[in-house]
């Protein structure tokens, strides 16, 4: 039996979403439908509602989110009607070479892209499913294995933001860069990403950690989640006051902005043998510049999905680092937002106002 919900529909780039109805359909072998409680509003949101990336339309857009599970498909074990679940947009097959090495967010079935693809119909058409959540949405057709168990103690926009932001800047520290104590950290763009890894490079033990954003709303919240130094790339050029500040350049940095000219600072300003994790999405068609004299001392860079994150591993070590109040997570979130008011969050977002918007439902 089909399952409807009030969705935010991108039937064109760069024009408002609409709300109309949508409809799910019933979960078939390994697939969950989960009442969205809360859903973040994601840079990478608003890079395909605005166009930057193509994307099949009419869809719905959506993929940091967390719910409570309200039917599954036959055959499903290890999730309950009722659970409450962080909603991830990373679903792994457990089975190739990818997933059996601990890297899942690179798995190569293509099952989940070919479910996509029958889940959901708009206006009596079929619709291709966002990254395999669409949760701008008030239900959600999703694969188990996305889901990962939300401890009772926790918001359901705590939830939504480990399902991605406070997830992919925490997992980027922790897998990818891995400061060792007493190093230093430059952490270009402080929005909820960013944040996360700011507060994880705290955790790590890093004893110079350095944010960077143009906003000042950011770096102060920067500096009370664990940033030791700020920079205002508006007034400053952040290669030269991190090289000033860190005495000869930074041991990591981490990039979470997306744009050519970030990631290439965030390279540039590295000390010898230092390494540069760029989590931005930056455009899939241009190149990245990069000094190569400046390559000859052991400096390297990584692009990274999601900081490699093993979904139902880390994040629920995460997770008790968000309940224990190491990492804080609730803080992230600056504004909340009913379904009916998307395109002010996405222009909250788009225009770098608050941390995070939230859409609750």
């Amino acid at each position: 039996m089909p399952h409807t919900a009030l969705a935010a529909v991108m039937h064109t780039p760069g024009k408002p979403l609409e709300l109309q109805t949508i409809t799910l359909a019933d979960p078939g072998p390994g697939e969950a439908l989960v009442r969205t409680m809360s859903t973040g509003i994601c840079g990478t949101d608003v890079f395909f509602a605005d166009g930057r990336y193509p994307y099949p339309a009419p869809t719905v857009l959506g993929h940091e989110a967390a719910g409570i599970v309200e039917a599954l498909g036959p055959g499903t074990d290890d999730v309950h009607v009722g659970d409450r679940v962080i909603v991830c947009d990373q679903s792994f097959c457990g089975r190739c070479a990818n997933c059996l090495s601990g890297q899942m967010v690179y798995c190569t079935d293509p099952g989940p892209k070919q479910r996509q693809r029958r889940r959901m119909h708009i206006d009596g058409h079929p619709a291709r499913q966002y990254l395999g959540v669409s949760s701008f949405a008030e239900r959600m057709l999703v694969d188990t294995a996305n889901l990962i168990p939300l401890p009772a103690e926790m918001s359901f926009d705590a939830g939504a933001l480990l399902s991605c932001c406070v997830t992919t800047g925490t997992a980027a520290v922790f897998n990818v860069a891995r400061p060792e104590p007493g190093t230093s950290i430059a952490v270009i763009g402080c929005g909820g990403v960013g944040l996360a890894a700011v507060q994880a490079a705290r955790i790590a033990g890093a004893a110079q950690i350095i944010a960077i954003d143009p906003q000042p709303h950011r770096r102060a919240l920067a500096a009370t989640l664990g940033a030791t130094d700020v920079i205002d790339s508006n007034t400053t050029d952040p290669v030269a006051a991190a090289t000033e500040l860190s005495h000869g350049g930074v041991h990591r940095s981490i990039e979470a902005v997306g744009t050519i000219a970030t990631a290439t600072q965030a390279f540039r300003m590295l000390r010898s043998t230092g390494h540069a994790t760029i989590l931005g999405m930056l455009p899939a068609d241009a190149d990245l510049p990069l000094p190569a004299g400046l390559l000859r001392h052991g400096r390297s860079i990584t692009g990274t999905v999601m900081g490699s994150v093993r979904t139902r591993h880390d994040i629920p070590r995460y997770a008790a680092l968000a309940t224990s109040g190491t990492l804080r997570t609730d803080d992230l979130v600056t504004t909340h937002h009913s379904l009916t008011d998307i395109n002010d969050a996405l222009d909250e977002a788009r225009h770098h106002r608050g941390a995070r918007a939230v859409i609750t439902f």
